[in-house]
């Protein structure tokens, strides 16, 4: 159980943002707080997972988290109500592993929350922290990507601007309307303007397809990856179609079509920055006809599905899609009704190595494919997955 601490001066205040934050993640075990004192004696006896405080003339939140920095490092801080980019500003940027405006969006603020618990998560584990050490420096968030986030936080923009984003880099341009022309998303109607494309799609979809294209075409990798680049495209474009529909009507399709885009990108920012490490783990699956990720675990002590969700989550991508890309060689032994991205998502890279006329489709052996061949709904999905793939090939 999470514990959380919230700190406000103003009871009125604190009560609503408690009761906001409680109702939308009951598993959590909250506390509250009128002053620093008061949060100070709250942090000793009960060691919160995190702390949220505003930043007032009457109560400096800032001095707070910079004394939670020093004495328990691991909490994470958050500042509500910073404003302005003067020196008090930068200084509690950097305390603060969060900064939230007011007046608060709770949902903006709890993704927030749950991103740097995950992020947390993963890399205070020892051998993640040593896989990271091995790649070196992550790369910085595709260019394009950035500036698309950045103009969807104004809510006046138009699909006509994003698209000419998107249409300053033809090769993306090229990408977009390729996936949007796609039996999966045409139905028969061609488009041939981004702006066209990006209404088809909608800006979340957009954004994760151009966030996408630029990780395949921007990540250096070595010639021994260069001949399985459009397989590992054609397999991740497969499990985003066969994701996002095994359980229709969802509100989470969107993010089990990106997370299935993305949940092989940890493959990519090995092969790219440890080529020679990446080659001997692939080489030795084919030889062995076992699965990568379990060399990769046996070797480094992490899989490709936690190198990619730090990524992603370094990047800015919301939580439900970086659990299912870390997820997504984890299946439950009994499936849950209805599914959730994330076992969409290790569903969808099982149905697309099952049909995948591939014999190198080595998670044919994965431990979770009898698990979920067990469940009554497998022979419908393997024939909507076939039905998806078949489509795939015609397109």
């Amino acid at each position: 159980m999470r514990r959380v601490l919230v700190v406000h001066d103003d009871a009125v205040s604190l009560e609503r943002l408690r009761r906001a934050m409680q109702q939308r993640e009951p598993g959590w075990e909250m506390s509250s707080a009128f002053s620093v004192e008061d949060a100070w004696q709250e942090v000793e006896r009960s060691h919160p997972d995190v702390v949220v405080t505003v930043a007032r003339p009457n109560l400096d939140g800032v001095a707070l988290l910079a004394r939670i920095r020093d004495a328990q490092p691991d909490v994470v801080r958050v500042l509500v109500g910073v404003h302005g980019a003067d020196e008090n500003a930068l200084r509690a940027l950097r305390i603060a592993h969060r900064a939230v405006p007011e007046p608060v969006d709770i949902h903006a603020l709890l993704e927030a929350i749950r991103r740097t618990l995950l992020l947390r998560e993963l890399v205070s584990n020892d051998a993640v922290r040593e896989l990271l050490g091995k790649i070196g420096k992550l790369p910085p968030v595709p260019s394009v990507y950035a500036r698309l986030t950045a103009r969807l936080d104004d809510p006046s923009v138009s699909v006509f601007e994003l698209g000419r984003i998107v249409a300053e880099d033809p090769a993306l341009s090229a990408q977009v309307l390729k996936i949007a022309n796609s039996a999966y998303f045409s139905h028969g109607n061609p488009v041939t303007q981004i702006a066209a494309a990006a209404a088809r799609l909608g800006t979340r979809l957009l954004r994760s397809l151009v966030l996408t294209a630029e990780v395949y075409s921007r990540l250096p990798i070595s010639p021994f990856m260069v001949e399985r680049l459009e397989r590992l495209q054609k397999h991740s474009s497969l499990v985003a179609r066969i994701a996002s529909t095994l359980e229709p009507g969802v509100p989470w399709k969107d993010d089990a079509f990106t997370a299935g885009l993305l949940h092989d990108v940890g493959k990519l920012l090995m092969a790219s920055q440890e080529p020679a490490l990446h080659e001997q783990i692939v080489i030795e699956a084919e030889r062995t006809g076992r699965c990568e990720y379990e060399i990769e675990l046996e070797r480094l002590g992490a899989h490709h599905g936690t190198l990619g969700a730090c990524l992603l989550g370094m990047w800015g991508l919301p939580s439900p899609i970086l659990e299912a890309v870390r997820m997504h060689h984890e299946l439950p032994v009994v499936l849950p009704t209805p599914l959730t991205p994330g076992t969409a998502v290790a569903l969808g890279d099982l149905l697309a190595h099952a049909i995948d006329p591939d014999p190198l489709g080595t998670s044919r052996n994965a431990p979770g494919l009898l698990t979920a061949m067990r469940d009554p709904r497998w022979p419908v999905w393997f024939e909507q997955a076939r039905t998806l793939s078949d489509s795939a090939i015609a397109s």
